[in-house]
């Protein structure tokens, strides 16, 4: 069956599931008799299964009996082949995931550890579009209000990941919390202390990342411009610019009599910060590093 034809049959299926469900049927055993064969080649680009791929998870949710072990196939085909997988159908593959993910037929507790390992490919169409799934998911489970639950699932698996060793996967982790910052979606203390986790990963790059975060350059703005989502109603460069302006002229001294200063530790520098009770942002104070003997040398705020 072709691709239109296919297209037609879902948007039937849609509307009268009962009348179509024998050939729903048919083609759900046609798409596990592809599936032997793209097992055996999965290197190739299977464009006919990679269509019924498609299909199935658009009308898994009226045939949600039929279909329950639908995205745990998809899932395995991932884990096992991502690496060398035809870049269309790798696509293809965690487009479906995505899809059941936000019709409800698949937890946050399936996609987000696939992803992060997905991570890894040099595909930046898939690193986009995977990031960009992570964050707009969290917003959407928190639209209407709060949930702990998700958030506790997500923020869990980011504490985990932001030590793995792995840069890759660490800094996917940081940008994906900056990026929960910058919107607004996540601005608690915890929040900010798995970033903090992040000043002790072994990698510079981590550290360095992690520190721009609290003197106010945002890292998540590589991330949102690697996902093509610059622009975002929630952010006001201009007003958040002058902010940090109006900030650098309160003296050191006002600020910690104000509010409680953190300090945080790694290796040969301390960094100093306070949570903005106005704005909730991270804010840097000072910025030591200490050398060899007792010299220590202190960074103002524009030598930062």
């Amino acid at each position: 069956m072709s691709a239109r034809d296919l297209l037609t049959l879902q948007s039937a299926c849609k509307r009268d599931p009962e009348g179509y469900e024998e050939d729903f049927a048919l083609q759900l055993r046609h798409y596990e008799a592809l599936r032997a064969l793209f097992a055996m080649k999965p290197s190739r680009d299977h464009k006919e299964f990679s269509d019924l791929v498609s299909f199935i998870a658009h009308v898994s949710v009226v045939y949600r009996e039929a279909t329950k072990g639908f995205p745990s196939g998809v899932v395995e085909l991932l884990e096992r082949h991502y690496a060398i997988l035809d870049a269309h159908l790798r696509k293809n593959l965690t487009s479906a995931l995505i899809l059941l993910r936000n019709k409800g037929v698949i937890g946050v507790e399936v996609t987000l550890p696939l992803f992060f390992k997905m991570f890894r490919v040099r595909d930046k169409t898939l690193r986009v579009m995977m990031f960009k799934h992570i964050v707009s998911d969290a917003k959407a489970a928190n639209k209407k209000k709060t949930d702990d639950k998700y958030n506790r699932t997500v923020q869990s698996f980011l504490h985990a990941a932001i030590k793995d060793e792995n840069e890759a996967t660490a800094k996917k982790a940081l940008a994906v919390l900056t990026e929960m910052y910058r919107r607004n979606i996540w601005t608690d203390a915890k929040t900010v202390n798995l970033v903090v986790e992040a000043c002790k990963h072994p990698s510079q790059k981590i550290l360095v990342a992690a520190l721009k975060f609290f003197e106010g350059q945002d890292e998540a703005a590589e991330a949102a411009a690697e996902a093509g989502d610059e622009s975002d109603s929630d952010d006001d460069p201009s007003a958040r610019d002058a902010e940090i302006k109006s900030r650098s002229q309160v003296s050191k001294e006002d600020v910690f009599k104000a509010y409680k200063t953190v300090r945080v530790t790694v290796g040969y520098f301390s960094l100093f910060f306070f949570v903005d009770k106005t704005t909730r942002k991270p804010v840097m104070l000072e910025y030591i590093c200490y050398s060899r003997g007792s010299t220590v040398t202190t960074l103002n705020h524009q030598d930062r």
